[in-house]
């Protein structure tokens, strides 16, 4: 008892030091002019990227507009991402009922979180970070490859502050050498990479926005909904916006509208806007400004398989150790110890198919199983710490890096404020299935290498209902198929509805109209073996510097 004690007064008086040290920026602002010459909406991971960049440029006025405010102290703290879902700084999206997946989940529905507040989903997101391979970017537009990104590559390494996994970690250690004791080609199992500084979450709100917010030529408005796009013919006129307190109005632009709202909320915006396919703007009675029949299509996200993996050794991350007082005295003095962490420990694939350890052993049923939408029988069977804080073990989450199926977002009516209808079609293609199955193979593999053997690890197989006329081993298909389609969940990686090569060109410019470029997931064309979010900000210096036609350093 006297421990929770002392983590409240601990996290009370962080709060109160937070807010202390907190001052309101001299950007933000209540009140917008009528013109500026570049207005960014969205305050996410582009956003920031290209707001901190545009404005560096003292000639040029810069309005930069978010539908949110400003994250709690609690978002700094790596470990504790779960406990901002479902919160004021989350869209908290759901999918359309799945047909092909999601049998485990209320309704067939998944949660989708959303970041809606400065550094958007970079502030909910688990800060993993990975470029992927240089082959995913193959078939991407002149301009975007892997060579053409590698200056940015190198640039973004060094600002987000990419630190490895400490090596002590037990099973960071384990997970590493099993790559050498599989001996199998095109295996490659690392330590994972992520970005903080000093214990606290490294987003580009942190990176490159904080740095920014006190020139006076870059304005923030917080808490506006971007409500359309508004144009003269086909040329961009400026922005409709809703305040806070209910009053609409508009703004004008000079230059150029930047959409970084992200996979969900740029197709949305450009369909109420009237640009997209025109069967959906007529059903929607929404005037056509331009006919783009790619808007809102194109959606890929990864489906994460959670494999639950019991241990022996007391060498994974519980919650009776994370609130025992060296860890939380370590974390809040020193900025070290697991509370520093993301808990991602390693991350490995095979050709297409990936695995990421995740070391946290007990899961805290209230909230995850909130969080993620699973149903309580299917929630337990999947893990079962669910209910004993000193359960030691870890989770394998395997997925197909490069998945085949293709879903959208489509707008649910013309209003801006109904959530889309968003159908990542999981597993709608074979092939997704027998890559994931491979995936759940390779992890499989690793448990029988000598340190797992040492550290007593042992597979947990679910006892779900719809699986149990199945022989009960992952390396029976048809029983791994069952469960993937049962409880796979998403990843949080959506991406593509506004593709570079069919909704906007090689330079970002929305196809078809004048004055509006898009910088955000959307763009992306392909699939990433790995999370986009670094990607995304390598992505976004290079369109800074079309946007402003200089020379990559």
């Amino acid at each position: 008892m006297w421990c929770h004690v002392l983590i409240s007064i601990v996290v009370l008086l962080s709060s109160l030091l937070y807010h202390y040290h907190f001052s309101e920026p001299t950007s933000v602002i209540d009140h917008p002019e009528t013109h500026y010459d570049y207005i960014v909406v969205g305050a996410g991971t582009s956003g920031c990227v290209i707001a901190s960049r545009l404005s560096e440029v003292s000639n040029v006025t810069v309005l930069l507009v978010e539908a949110g405010g400003h994250f709690g102290w609690l978002s700094t703290m790596p470990l504790l991402a779960p406990m901002m879902q479902g919160t004021e700084v989350d869209w908290a999206y759901k999918t359309e009922p799945q047909v092909f997946s999601s049998r485990g989940f209320y309704g067939y529905r998944q949660n989708w979180p959303r970041g809606k507040g400065l550094g958007g989903s970079g502030q909910l997101n688990y800060l993993v970070h990975s470029f992927g391979r240089p082959e995913d970017y193959k078939r991407w537009p002149k301009g975007w490859t892997h060579a053409d990104l590698l200056p940015y590559i190198h640039k973004v390494s060094d600002i987000m502050n990419v630190i490895p996994m400490p090596e002590e970690e037990y099973l960071t250690k384990a997970f590493v050498l099993a790559e050498e004791s599989l001996k199998l080609d095109n295996v490659f199992l690392r330590k994972a990479m992520y970005t903080a500084r000093k214990g606290t979450r490294w987003s580009t709100l942190h990176a490159y926005l904080r740095k920014a917010w006190n020139r006076n030529n870059l304005h923030i408005l917080m808490n506006t909904l971007v409500a359309k796009i508004l144009f003269n013919h086909k040329k961009i006129d400026g922005i409709r916006v809703m305040y806070r307190n209910g009053s609409v109005g508009s703004i004008n632009v000079r230059k150029e509208v930047i959409l970084c709202a992200g996979t969900v909320n740029s197709p949305q915006l450009l369909l109420i806007s009237g640009v997209g396919p025109v069967d959906e703007l007529e059903k929607h009675k929404i005037p056509v400004v331009r006919d783009l029949p790619e808007v809102g299509r194109n959606l890929f996200d990864h489906l994460n398989v959670p494999i639950y993996v019991n241990l022996r050794e007391r060498v994974s991350i519980t919650l009776v150790k994370l609130q025992t007082v060296p860890e939380v005295f370590n974390y809040f003095a020193f900025g070290t110890g697991w509370l520093a962490t993301n808990g991602v420990m390693g991350l490995g694939l095979a050709n297409n198919s990936g695995i990421l350890l995740f070391g946290v052993a007990s899961t805290e049923e209230k909230l995850l199983k909130a969080i993620s939408n699973f149903e309580t029988e299917t929630y337990r069977s999947l893990f079962p710490s669910y209910n004993d804080s000193m359960h030691e073990g870890f989770i394998y989450l395997v997925s197909c890096l490069q998945p085949k199926s293709r879903g959208s977002v489509m707008l649910r009516s013309s209003s801006i404020h109904d959530p889309p209808k968003i159908n990542p079609a999981y597993l709608q293609d074979p092939d997704d299935v027998m890559c994931t199955y491979r995936a759940i193979k390779l992890a499989i593999d690793t448990l029988n290498t000598r340190l797992f053997r040492e550290y007593g690890a042992k597979v947990h197989l679910p006892d779900l209902e719809e699986c149990r006329h199945l022989r009960q081993d992952y390396r029976d298909m048809d029983y791994s198929e069952c469960v993937m389609r049962i409880a796979g969940l998403t990843s949080y990686h959506p991406c593509g509805t506004c593709r570079i090569g069919a909704v906007v060109d090689e330079e970002l410019k929305v196809k078809g109209v004048s004055g509006l470029r898009i910088m955000d997931a959307s763009v992306v064309p392909s699939p990433i073996s790995g999370t986009p979010n670094s990607v995304l900000v390598a992505m976004a210096e290079r369109a800074s510097d079309i946007i402003m036609d200089r020379t990559p350093n």
